[in-house]
């Protein structure tokens, strides 16, 4: 007889030949029947997972799908601007050190594409306008009225190690006075002067930064938006043709963009410029323009390699002036001064230690602590460094030597001898837009690190006579004395401390005529609507073109 079972249920087998395969397996985990596994609760309920998933999969689609909105400005982390719009005057504040042509190793620049984590992004960025322009489409409105009652300007700032843009966004009252909302800026490694021989290459290099331009710059606003492209000292060492072809191709590249580009909007920029940008920066941010002459400032910037003094004097001067010495500047609301400004190449803080040392020819100096010895690469050229064996350094003595590098008896242009600086060049006329005097860049510095002014604060106030005791007292100190007594002193500089601050002292006194008790003001920013702004040429540069546009 067969054998009589009784019967499993179909589950039961399915479990059975489960727990089979399980063991087959070797898995060494077992199951008790009639217990679902993760599985197979899913399969048995395919039906409703399926129809949930369709709303979550919608979800996901439509935020992966929809166009972005451009924004007007990118993160703080890489894009400086002023946090928030700003409608009023702020309290007269002080200048910063702009960044100047000879500094701008000093410089934080990104690293150039292909070497940085935001590289992908920046890369991405710079396609053709038309690309950007058919993304910007569907925020056509937008655009249209985030235009309303801003002026924009582009400032490429093409200097030797890097360049940088500035997108500066104004208001614009109902006189004509422009009101700086913020400055959208972005930097990149290498600068133009790198690819001498690929002008193309160079050219191309600013796509990225143009594109943060397209996207700032509201659709409606471009077509009267100026672009300008200063070259600064890494264009003007190149040979002309070289230089050339790379401001040729800048311009052609400019030319596929909708912004209003000019036939002087490429130039390699002349010191003098570069100056009286600076002024115009200067005395905007402090809020002195618009007033008489009397409300505006003096400007002197002291990089490493020159020297620029700048200010506002009386029409009548600049028309009796030798050719080369003033520049027109454009206010807001189209006010015209004229800028005497003068850049002396060769008289940076840098190139003063390179001609003081050239002095000495090998021997000791008086401007070097004792026992010192050393080297000093300038322009190529090695100088040696010693200083006296037991006899301390001397300010006086140290004076002597750079007053004669400055050349102050040299004559110039004009009949009134009195009325020549230093080095050849006249002095302008002077008067009421030079009473008050600003001073900047290695300036500051020099004077902050001797405590004469706090370096924590964007200025202060000292004088001549001031810096000479610091001076004095630094010159008898040996260089680990130095970095010892003065803030901040890097081991690098100390040993020319005492010819630094020497040489400060000289240039406003014997280079620039001001008296021993004159107060002066070191500035590293300038106040402006609560907030510490870069006083920099590039501000001046923008404010220039857009009051010339108005005018």
């Amino acid at each position: 007889t067969r054998a009589r079972h009784s019967p499993l249920s179909a589950r039961r087998e399915k479990d059975l030949a489960l727990h089979r395969a399980e063991n087959m397996a070797g898995s060494g985990v077992r199951r008790p029947f009639g217990r679902e596994t993760f599985v197979e609760r899913m399969w048995k309920f395919r039906g409703v997972i399926a129809v949930a998933s369709v709303p979550v999969f919608l979800i996901v689609a439509v935020m992966l799908l929809m166009p972005r909105a451009p924004t007007d400005h990118l993160d703080f982390s890489h894009h400086g601007h002023l946090p928030q719009p700003m409608t009023s005057m702020g309290s007269q504040g002080a200048p910063i050190d702009p960044p100047d042509e000879q500094d701008e190793d000093a410089a934080a620049l990104h690293d150039p594409p292909g070497g940085h984590e935001d590289d992908a992004e920046l890369t991405e960025a710079a396609r053709h306008p038309d690309d950007i322009l058919s993304e910007e489409a569907s925020a056509s409105s937008e655009s249209a009225a985030a235009s309303d009652g801003h002026k924009y300007a582009i400032v490429f700032d093409a200097g030797s190690t890097g360049s940088r843009v500035h997108v500066f966004r104004f208001d614009m009252g109902g006189t004509g006075a422009l009101s700086l909302v913020d400055d959208t800026f972005e930097q990149l490694k290498p600068g133009l002067s790198s690819f001498a021989t690929e002008p193309e290459k160079g050219a191309e290099s600013l796509k990225p930064l143009l594109a943060l331009a397209m996207k700032t710059v509201p659709e409606a606003q471009r077509a009267e938006t100026t672009v300008e492209v200063r070259a600064t000292a890494g264009l003007r060492m190149l040979p002309g043709h070289e230089a050339d072809e790379l401001l040729e191709a800048v311009k052609r590249l400019l030319a596929e963009y909708p912004f209003a580009c000019g036939a002087d909007s490429v130039t390699i920029m002349e010191g003098a410029e570069e100056g009286a940008f600076q002024w115009l920066t200067m005395n905007y941010l402090l809020g002195n323009l618009g007033g008489g002459l009397d409300n505006t400032v003096a400007t002197v910037d002291l990089g490493g390699g020159s020297v620029q003094l700048a200010y506002a004097a009386e029409a009548v001067y600049a028309k009796s002036a030798p050719e080369g010495y003033f520049k027109d500047m454009r206010g807001p609301g189209g006010t015209i001064y004229h800028v005497y400004v003068y850049s002396h190449l060769g008289f940076g803080l840098m190139a003063a230690r390179a001609a003081v040392l050239g002095r000495a020819g090998g021997g000791a100096s008086p401007c070097v602590p004792a026992g010192h010895q050393g080297e000093y690469v300038y322009g190529g050229k090695t100088h040696t460094v010693v200083g006296h064996q037991t006899a301390a350094a001397d300010a006086t003595a140290c004076k002597i030597v750079v007053d004669s590098v400055l050349s102050a008896g040299a004559a110039c242009e004009v009949e009134d001898q009195a009325r020549c600086s230093f080095n050849g060049a006249w002095d302008g006329a002077r008067g009421a837009g030079s009473r008050r005097f600003y001073l900047s860049s290695y300036l500051f510095d020099r004077v902050s690190q001797a405590g004469l002014v706090d370096a924590t604060k964007p200025n202060g106030m000292t004088t001549p006579k001031a810096i000479l005791g610091a001076a004095k007292k630094a010159c008898a100190l040996s260089t680990t004395d130095v970095m010892a007594t003065f803030e901040g002193i890097e081991e690098k500089d100390a040993p020319y401390y005492c010819h630094d601050l020497s040489y400060t002292h000289s240039l406003l006194t014997v280079g620039y005529k001001l008296q021993d008790a004159k107060p002066v003001t070191l500035v590293k920013q300038v106040e402006y609507k609560g907030q510490n702004i870069e006083a920099a040429w590039p501000l001046g540069a923008a404010i220039n073109a857009l009051s010339a546009g108005e005018a």
